[in-house]
């Protein structure tokens, strides 16, 4: 029997994931990471929500919404006037990404499409997480530009293996999901005209609830075929990105603005969703120490990594090289997607996703403590006085 009626249950969750995330920043704690606590401990000592529709989609919207704004984020020329450097540094982190997923074929007897969306989980950064928090601390504009780059073009990379890694048990599933996203890609350009053209113009001011109307569909589109919600989001924000409406100055910044305030508000209902699926069972000893782990071997893997880079590739930024490593630390989102991925696809072992959880949870803890904060801005509360 419930105790509290559905309606109470939804407006302590609303004011829990809305409001206490909020408050708890004051003290350096990210909103993903309180609200995927507060997911952790409702399954565990509340056992609320449990399949509950209402809350898959509102975190389909959080998704589906981040990812559209990382991918118009995603500026194609100034990617491309670094292209050589950003190139060497993606091939570099390529070939260590398939090293390491050899490795762990051989530590924890997977196979080796399992390894690889593993060594993803452990080695790529939360693009969305990182750009969205960058505000928050007290960066060069030389420092954000290179956290920008490499953040955005490591997730493009990751986003493509763990396309191909998802879809390589067949060859007809690949071609089938292939064709999908070709028709997807093909498609979205014909729709933007027609929106843009016959609804735009008698609709003032409706271009963001259109894209995140389309991502969300196209991400369902995407989990259908058997990818992840974020490979068709991701798609439509840089397929909009390249729309001169979406992303002349004025439009550009005030949709982004907008996006940002969107999944800013529905992205903490996608932690708490995945804070409902870890239950104590996941947890153990020996879980906890795979964690400890690959927290000490693979963050010093990829601060040298960066290291390198910044060495010899962009020697200009050397005295900036600590930052720039330890704000790329942050794997929450990509690495929540990979445990949720490994679990439902591969039946990996509860040891290694709490190992995988912890280690994501540890890594995007660190830029909060070890960063200065950007002073609080101040509203006036004097009533135009």
């Amino acid at each position: 029997m419930k105790l509290l009626s559905s309606e109470v249950q939804y407006l302590i969750l609303f004011v829990s994931v809305i409001i206490l995330p909020k408050l708890l920043l004051r003290f350096r704690i990210p909103v993903g990471i309180t609200c995927l606590s507060l997911g952790f401990f409702t399954t565990a000592f509340l056992n609320w929500f449990q399949g509950d529709q209402l809350l898959l989609m509102l975190s389909r919207l959080g998704i589906t919404s981040l990812f559209l704004f990382a991918g118009m984020e995603i500026e194609l020329d100034e990617l491309k006037k670094d292209g050589k450097t950003l190139s060497m540094d993606l091939l570099k982190s390529t070939v260590l990404l398939f090293a390491i997923a050899y490795g762990l074929t051989f530590f924890f007897d997977l196979s080796y499409r399992a390894a690889i969306i593993l060594s993803l989980g452990l080695m790529t950064p939360s693009t969305g997480f990182i750009l969205n928090s960058l505000k928050n601390y007290t960066f060069s504009a030389g420092e954000e530009y290179w956290i920008r780059s490499k953040a955005i073009a490591k997730e493009i990379v990751a986003i493509l293996i763990l396309f191909v890694a998802l879809q390589s048990s067949s060859w007809q599933d690949f071609l089938v999901s292939k064709a999908v996203l070709v028709l997807l890609i093909v498609f979205l350009p014909l729709l933007f005209k027609f929106f843009l053209r016959i609804v735009a113009p008698y609709a003032p001011d409706t271009e963001v609830g259109f894209l995140i109307l389309v991502a969300l569909i196209s991400g369902v589109v995407t989990k259908k075929i058997g990818t992840y919600y974020l490979v068709g989001a991701f798609i439509v924000g840089i397929v909009a990105g390249n729309f001169k409406h979406f992303i002349s100055k004025d439009n550009h910044e005030n949709i982004l603005r907008s996006l940002s305030v969107f999944f800013s508000f529905f992205v903490p209902f996608y932690f708490y969703k995945a804070g409902l699926t870890i239950t104590t069972e996941m947890f153990s000893m020996k879980g906890l120490i795979i964690g400890l782990v690959f927290l000490l071997v693979f963050l010093a893997i990829r601060v040298l990594s960066v290291f390198v880079t910044v060495k010899y590739f962009i020697p200009d930024f050397w005295k900036n090289r600590l930052s720039i490593s330890m704000s790329l630390l942050p794997t929450l989102i990509f690495g929540l997607v990979i445990v949720s991925i490994l679990r439902e696809r591969f039946d990996v072992s509860p040891e290694i996703l709490s190992g995988l959880i912890v280690y994501t949870v540890v890594s995007s803890l660190i830029p909060s403590f070890v960063f200065e904060k950007a002073p609080p801005v101040f509203h006036d509360t004097s009533m135009g006085r």
